[in-house]
This record gives structure tokens, C-alpha cells and sequence, in this order.
């Protein structure tokens, strides 16, 4: 062990392959729409995070012309994320602690029945939180949870239950999202998180389909951009957080169950869940 050659540096990349920016979508209320927008998304090489209300999905009982299948859900969304957006899309804040408790630990659980996988992610309904709010939702297994707000230094977030985004798909202010994406990603010193947010049913509303592809295609295909879920990204910050590198440099530990990318002495190196002696 003493003849191993020590590296000088050992630096833990801000996303895995050292990657420079990330960029991961939110779609709410589960409408028919979907659909289309996942087929998209598919053929771009994008992900997304689609926040749905258990209570309004269609099935055989109790269906619905405007929402999906309850049936199709795990495979429509299959390599993306299914994450809570409350029972029946209440404002929260008009709630009292059981209510709020039902609606976001029922959403849960029914949405877990039906991907078969933990769903730790959610969304507000209308946007609408306070603090007591994410104290009652602090404790039912909710990782983050997606506002209306806008904020581009909005990860690592510093309240991962009032998480903010780069804003609404349709926002403007001061340019249009792919707009402001193409500002972001042409500066080669730019890095973090670009996170963009919508309802695929407004596509459908204005009649402008066309715009799925004008926002989201030239944001996609880019070598240098992880694309991923809104989990995955909570997952390997977690991670990359508690990764632990020996004093000497020799050796690194991976306690979690996310694979971590390293930068040593220039070279990328992923470091899987457990001891890897350099």
C-alpha cells in the first residue's frame, strides 16, 4: 500500500460522468396528454417527473376522458419518474394535518401500487404551500417538493420541500426557455441545474403543439448535459455527499447505493456502492 502511487486530487463531480450541466423536467396532473409528451421526450433522449392524483386517474369505475389509465401508468412512464401531486388536488394550505396527511400519504401509496417502487417525489397542487404545510410533509417520506416558483439557483436547494425551478415552459421573462437554456449551456463555464416545468394539457389548450418541440428538442442531445429525473437528482447529490475519501487518498467508500463519478488527477472514475481502493 505504501509503494501505491497517491493522487493529488480526488474531486467529486457535480453530476455522474462529470457531466456539466443537468437538466430534468416536471409535468403535473396526469391528463392524456402525457402521452404524447412522453413519446417526445422518448425519441429526445429526455427525462421527466410527472406529478399525478391518484383519485383521478381513469379506471373501470370511475372513468375519465381527460386523465390516463390508472392500468397504464408504470409502463407509459417507464425510465421516468412518478411522483405525488396529493389524492384530489387540493390546496394544502386550506387543510388541516390529517387532511394533508391523506392527500399526500394516500397519493403515495396508491402511486407505489401501481409503479411498484417508492415514490419519494411530489409537487404542490395550484402551487400553494406554507411552512406548516412542509412540516407535516417533512415526515411522510417526501425527498422534495416542487413550487411555482422561479429561482435559477435553485440547486443544491437549500429547502428541498419548497424547491424552485427555472420556470414555467411557457415563461418569457426575460426570453423563452430554450432561449434561456442555449444562454446557459453556450457559456462552457456554466454549470448546474436547468429545471423546467408545465402541464402537457396546455400544449393541447393553445392549439400549439409545435411548441414541445421548439422548447425542449434543441435542449436535448447535448454530450456534455445529464438528463435525468427529478429523484435522480436529489439521489446523487445524497450520494455524492457522503462518499468518503480516505485521508491517505488511496481509497474511496461509497455507502449509498448510487454510483458517484470521481475525478482523479484529471481522470473520471465512478466509484460503485462500496470500497474502492484507487
Amino acid at each position: 500500500m505504501k509503494d501505491r502511487k497517491t493522487p493529488a486530487r480526488i474531486e467529486i463531480t457535480q453530476f455522474p460522468k462529470g457531466k456539466r450541466i443537468a437538466v430534468t423536467t416536471s409535468f403535473d396532473d396526469g391528463q392524456i396528454h402525457d402521452r404524447r409528451v412522453v413519446e417526445a421526450f422518448n425519441k429526445w433522449g429526455l427525462k421527466g417527473t410527472f406529478n399525478l392524483n391518484s383519485a383521478k386517474l381513469s379506471r373501470k369505475e370511475q372513468r375519465s376522458d381527460a386523465h390516463i389509465e390508472a392500468a397504464e401508468v408504470a409502463k407509459l412512464f417507464e425510465g421516468h419518474e412518478v411522483a405525488v401531486h396529493t389524492v384530489t388536488h387540493p390546496h394544502l394550505t386550506k387543510l388541516d394535518d390529517a387532511q394533508i396527511v391523506e392527500e399526500v400519504l394516500g397519493d403515495r401509496k396508491a402511486l407505489e401500487d401501481l409503479v411498484g417502487y417508492p415514490v419519494r417525489g411530489m409537487a404542490y397542487p395550484y402551487g400553494s404551500y406554507d411552512q406548516h404545510v412542509i412540516d407535516v410533509i417533512r415526515r411522510l417520506g417526501i425527498v422534495y417538493s416542487r413550487t411555482c416558483e422561479n429561482d435559477p439557483r435553485h440547486f443544491p436547494a437549500k429547502e428541498p420541500l419548497a424547491w424552485a425551478s427555472n420556470g414555467h415552459m411557457f415563461h418569457k421573462d426575460p426570453c423563452p426557455m430554450n432561449e434561456k437554456f442555449e444562454k446557459f449551456y453556450s457559456n462552457q463555464h456554466a454549470t448546474g441545474v436547468f429545471f423546467i416545468w408545465g402541464h402537457s394539457y396546455e400544449f393541447d389548450r393553445g392549439n400549439c403543439w409545435d411548441m414541445l418541440e421548439k422548447i425542449f428538442k434543441p435542449i436535448s442531445g447535448k454530450p456534455d448535459v445529464w438528463y435525468c429525473t427529478n429523484i435522480e437528482l436529489f439521489d446523487y447529490e445524497d450520494a455524492r455527499k457522503r462518499l468518503v475519501i480516505a485521508a491517505n487518498r488511496q481509497s474511496v467508500y461509497n455507502p449509498s447505493s448510487t454510483t458517484v463519478t470521481v475525478n482523479v488527477d484529471g481522470n473520471l472514475l465512478d466509484i460503485e456502492p462500496g470500497l474502492k481502493v484507487l
